[in-house]
């Protein structure tokens, strides 16, 4: 099988990974799993939720973003992230890189409460671009933890925040002088502070503190409809959402119209996805909003057999048969 970018497959992580997973020691409540970006292990008296991410696809934010993507990934387990490290890894250069990477992490942590305990970093022969490796651990608020294959059909799928919000930050970032020609200054400038979204701790940990969701996800690369295929691979399932019902921000909108990519496919750390059952989802809606939380329910979750599609603004029907391809590997690779 060829491997391309983004994501490893889900046949060659069960291959695989799934596959060679060391010792099967019985304090592991989670383990590694299609979907499942964290890990869930029994300590006396505690329980930890342990998440490990790269970043890759950004220049200017690699700092923040390595914090915030990892902390995400913990939250929506119901967990409060304290502990971060980073693996740094840097092409020949300035050292001015590396001091801003440093400085985007202690703000990023402090912004969190979370202290960067330990880490590694480098020059190392091959690397182009600088790439961080980031573990964060954090403290399950409750007992009740949450995963992203928990999603039972007749949930209704809510959406936090708008659709890709990491993606709109990144191509304002990186890509600012190309864009400057095709863009109004100003909105560019908004959108490039979309990196100030990004968090879902708070979220997360809302939505856990009402005891409301069955499953929650942080959809990262593949964007929001990504996001929506791996919670139906980890659950099983199948599931419906419609475009109109999508929020997407008119910076978005107005970024991916200039680079002709689908803002649904666009990587969306920062939007949060959950599957509520019956009619909860109206009071988790509301609960949300009362914090000041933007909330949508976009869709529901069906049974595997009845399929997992997009209904878009004109009626077509879009099915999602397989991960997504994330537009932002798209849109650097054609550059």
């Amino acid at each position: 099988m060829k491997i391309r970018f983004g994501k490893l497959p889900k046949e060659v992580l069960e291959k695989t990974v799934f596959k060679w997973l060391g010792a099967k020691r019985k304090d592991v409540l989670l383990w590694p799993a299609y979907g499942e970006d964290a890990a869930i292990v029994n300590v006396p008296n505690r329980r930890l939720v342990v998440a490990c991410d790269p970043i890759t696809g950004s220049r200017k934010l690699v700092g923040w973003l390595s914090v915030h993507i990892n902390a995400n990934d913990v939250a929506v387990c119901g967990a409060k992230p304290a502990w971060f490290s980073s693996c740094i890894l840097l092409p020949e250069g300035d050292e001015k890189v590396f001091k801003s990477i440093v400085k985007q992490i202690h703000k990023a942590a402090s912004e969190l409460h979370v202290s960067v305990i330990t880490g590694h970093s480098e020059v190392a022969l091959y690397v182009s671009e600088p790439i961080i490796i980031g573990t964060m651990i954090g403290m399950l608020e409750g007992k009740k933890y949450y995963k992203t294959g928990g999603a039972k059909p007749g949930d209704k799928i809510i959406m936090t925040k708008t659709a890709a919000i990491e993606g709109t930050a990144i191509l304002a970032t990186d890509l600012s002088e190309m864009l400057s020609s095709r863009i109004d200054t100003s909105l560019l400038k908004r959108a490039s502070a979309f990196y100030r979204r990004i968090s879902v701790v708070d979220d997360a940990l809302r939505i856990a503190s009402t005891g409301l969701a069955t499953a929650m996800h942080d959809p990262t690369e593949g964007g929001l409809l990504g996001g929506l295929y791996e919670l139906a691979e980890a659950s099983k399932t199948g599931f419906v959402v419609y475009e109109d019902a999508i929020p997407v921000a008119r910076e978005t909108k107005v970024l991916c119209e200039a680079l002709n990519c689908d803002p649904l496919k666009l990587i969306s750390s920062g939007t949060l996805i959950a599957s509520v059952k019956g009619s909860s989802h109206e009071r988790l809606v509301r609960a949300l909003k009362r914090a000041g939380v933007k909330a949508a329910v976009i869709g529901e979750v069906l049974r595997k057999k009845e399929g997992r599609k997009l209904i878009r603004s004109g009626g077509a029907v879009e099915s999602i048969n397989s991960a997504v391809t994330d537009e932002l590997w798209r849109i650097l690779s054609e550059r």
